[in-house]
């Protein structure tokens, strides 16, 4: 693992809570665009994860689908990276969604009070309001959205189940119910796989789980 001390010790400094999560994106570096997943992610900056991550101290450009970021690598050790990003400016909220919210004429958060401020001030208008944006889903990604909340569902177990088994006392006390634990993340598993395939028939016929391919294919 290598690692830039100066531009660690800041990214720690100055890193904000992080919400831990999975999501698809993309980084382009050096010429080259790879897939990677965000395992968490503040306003400032996220780790990811993937089989091709740039080198610490590589520029890049993080993108998830409308949100595109400039940024730098801080870290990178066995197949995850730290990025920090170039701006703050876009929300935990959007990088989720993928979309960007209406602006409040080029203003949000804390910028658009100061906006308003000023204009009281110096006696100038008021920033106009504008046309709220509509609150419908974004039906054409919805597919992609709920592979992505089973994936995190399962993470979520998984991380609970890998505390658990930590205590010799839960194991010897609840075996059975540990070992539906681990059958609940691997059905999340294999759902995720089957609605993010090209061919969910398919998909389906390729579980392992016999008892879920069979209620699946009922």
């Amino acid at each position: 693992m290598y690692v830039d001390a100066s531009m660690a010790a800041r990214a720690a400094k100055e890193r904000q809570p992080r919400k831990n999560l999975l999501l698809a994106a993309t980084i382009e570096a050096d010429g080259l665009r790879v897939p990677v997943r965000i395992r968490n992610l503040s306003e400032g900056g996220a780790m990811v994860d993937g089989s091709a991550l740039p080198r610490t101290g590589t520029l890049l450009t993080l993108t998830r689908a409308e949100i595109e970021v400039g940024g730098r690598v801080v870290w990178q050790t066995q197949g995850r990276c730290g990025v920090a990003f170039d701006t703050t400016a876009i929300t935990v909220d959007e990088w989720v969604s993928g979309n960007r919210v209406a602006s409040f004429q080029g203003h949000r958060g804390q910028a658009r009070v100061d906006a308003i401020q000023q204009a009281v001030r110096s006696g100038g208008e008021l920033p106009a309001e504008p046309a709220m944006a509509g609150l419908a889903p974004d039906l054409a990604n919805l597919g992609t959205r709920l592979v992505e909340e089973i994936y995190h569902v399962r993470e979520l177990l998984d991380r609970l189940g890998e505390r658990l088994i930590d205590d010799p006392h839960v194991i010897a006390a609840h075996m059975a119910s540990l070992q539906n634990l681990d059958r609940a993340s691997q059905i999340l598993d294999h759902l995720g796989a089957i609605l993010g395939a090209d061919d969910p028939a398919a998909a389906v016929d390729a579980v392992a789980m016999q008892e879920l391919r069979a209620r699946l294919m009922r």
